[in-house]
């Protein structure tokens, strides 16, 4: 495979990882040849291509041996019918809450009702999403942690708007019965994702990482 992606992922190194020196927006993508920007360091996760040491949007956590998500992981929340749940979708450079009535399992649910987008109706009143591409719960990383696979699409937006996308998925998951923390795969692989600070965390990643674009009330 060769390298023709790149964004916001990049595999472990063995040496220290640096951390962007500055506050969300000021994480850079590599230098490497053949770079179409927003897409080159996705494929070389795929491909196993070592990168340099420079700050990336998302990059694979230090964990040792890439997190597959076993078939048998217990879900978030089952049953059957219809449940309530808060989705976080974004004003200005915030979080806002608004309920939805979602499909149980509640977390699917939930994360469907979050990718659907504001209605028309919310739009014209200033919310929008920071959220492209898609993102799907791929099991359990641990008791109350959902794993959630996010595809190379998800990537493409980077610095503060990618925050705010993290920062969505976390509110929103975080607020059904059970759920404590987030984490985030690509392929099967943890991430390590950027959080309202700037750093880069594997997670689980909790509301408290994110509480610079906390909703306003």
């Amino acid at each position: 495979m060769t390298a023709s992606r790149a964004g916001a992922l990049s595999q472990p190194r063995s040496g220290p990882r640096r951390r962007p020196a500055s506050p969300v927006g000021a994480l850079v993508s590599s230098p490497v040849a053949g770079v179409v920007a927003g897409l080159v360091a996705w494929a070389l996760v795929a491909c196993g291509v070592p990168v340099d040491d420079r700050a990336r949007t998302v990059a694979p956590a230090d964990l040792g041996t890439p997190a597959t998500v076993p078939s048998d992981a217990p879900p978030v929340a089952r049953g059957p019918g219809r449940g309530t749940a808060q989705v976080y979708f974004v004003r200005g450079s915030r979080l806002e809450p608004v309920d939805r009535e979602v499909a149980l399992p509640l977390a699917d649910g939930a994360i469907e009702a979050l990718l659907a987008r504001p209605t028309a109706a919310e739009r014209d009143q200033g919310l929008r999403t920071a959220v492209t591409g898609t993102a799907r719960l791929a099991g359990t990383l641990a008791a109350g942690v959902p794993l959630v696979e996010v595809d190379e699409a998800f990537v493409q937006v980077e610095g503060e708007e990618q925050v705010l996308a993290l920062a969505q998925i976390v509110y929103t998951l975080t607020g059904l019965p059970g759920v404590s923390g987030v984490a985030f795969a690509l392929d099967g692989r943890t991430v390590e994702v950027p959080t309202g600070d700037g750093a880069l965390r594997p997670g689980p990643l909790r509301r408290f990482d994110y509480v610079a674009v906390s909703p306003a009330r």
